[in-house]
């Protein structure tokens, strides 16, 4: 009798752990289980994902890896899946993430050859990239929640992911945006100047990250890994801020070194008909979709005409394109 009362009192004071474990496996805002489709896949595209694309991309993954990778942070995103898969007549996957850190992009190539081996790997990346200071270690904290579902049933993340793609479903209405209020001058302005100072202010040569790259680039030539990077391209405007920032030697010498490592890599991030003129951005460092379209024939396809390969003789060239 008493243990009944006993077992009766703790299902009681257990019941909202249990209700909360139930919500978040309905829900399941990245689909880490992948059973319940009870909420859509958009409403979780259009809310789970840009509150934390990196969980998603990643579980995205972890469920149906893939052998071919586009890797890079937001500016990735506007690199065209489909055309890519009908240019190159390969199946790509895009694992990227806001404001990905170059580190992680290293971080990820390797998650993704534990899962399945890769064959080819395309990163974006750019100058504002190649810094000390531009560091971030969140890769490692979602494989943790990957090989614990306590991690991800308790998960901050996963909790607003949940409330936002519950709230879309009943509302019908995209209940998470990373935009922020500000109209378009504004918010291209708030761009070259807060965010270019915050990318250039502080600097340092990363060469912990550059021995990782040289390490990566051996380890894919022992593999028979692909590596490509793509450079892309920031607008003028933005590109000044490392004239601005007494950084030019070293954006020289960021050239020099990724020309070194023995991958094919590929620069559009110089003074040409793509990076003086404003239509083609959505913001400085985001070219938009036509330009997307353009880098994906040109990389994929071929041939090169607006991208250059970057090779010794094309990084001792780039001193005659400053901004």
């Amino acid at each position: 009798m008493e243990f009944k009362r006993f077992f009766k009192r703790g299902l009681l004071f257990t019941a909202p752990l249990w209700l909360w474990v139930l919500a978040i496996g309905v829900i399941d805002p990245f689909d880490y289980f992948d059973v319940s489709h009870t909420f859509t896949e958009t409403a979780k595209i259009e809310n789970a994902a840009s509150l934390n694309s990196l969980i998603f991309n990643m579980l995205k993954e972890v469920h149906h890896p893939c052998e071919n990778l586009i890797i890079g942070d937001s500016r990735a995103e506007s690199l065209p899946l489909e055309r890519i898969d009908q240019d190159s007549g390969q199946h790509y996957f895009r694992l990227s993430a806001n404001a990905l850190k170059l580190n992680e992009s290293i971080d990820l190539f390797y998650f993704a050859n534990r899962e399945l081996p890769v064959k080819r790997a395309v990163f974006t990346l750019n100058f504002n990239e190649y810094n000390e200071y531009a560091y971030a270690d969140r890769v490692t904290s979602v494989e943790s929640m990957i090989h614990n579902p306590l991690i991800y049933l308790f998960d901050r993340s996963v909790a607003q992911a949940a409330y936002y793609v519950a709230k879309s479903s009943l509302t019908h209405q995209k209940s998470f945006s990373s935009v922020p209020p500000m109209g378009q001058d504004d918010f291209w302005n708030y761009i070259v100047a807060v965010r270019g100072r915050e990318h250039y202010e502080r600097f340092r040569h990363p060469d912990g990250l550059h021995q990782r790259l040289q390490e990566m680039a051996g380890f894919a030539k022992t593999n028979g890994i692909e590596i490509t990077f793509i450079i892309v391209p920031h607008h003028e405007e933005f590109q000044r801020r490392v004239r601005e920032f007494g950084l030019n030697d070293e954006y020289l010498r960021f050239k020099r070194e990724m020309s070194q490592l023995g991958v094919r890599v590929i620069d559009y991030d110089y003074v040409n008909d793509i990076t003086t003129v404003k239509a083609n951005f959505r913001d400085p460092l985001h070219y938009n979709e036509a330009i997307g379209n353009l880098i994906a024939d040109e990389v994929f396809r071929g041939p090169l005409v607006k991208g250059k390969l970057l090779d010794a003789t094309w990084a001792d060239q780039c001193a005659q394109f400053q901004f």
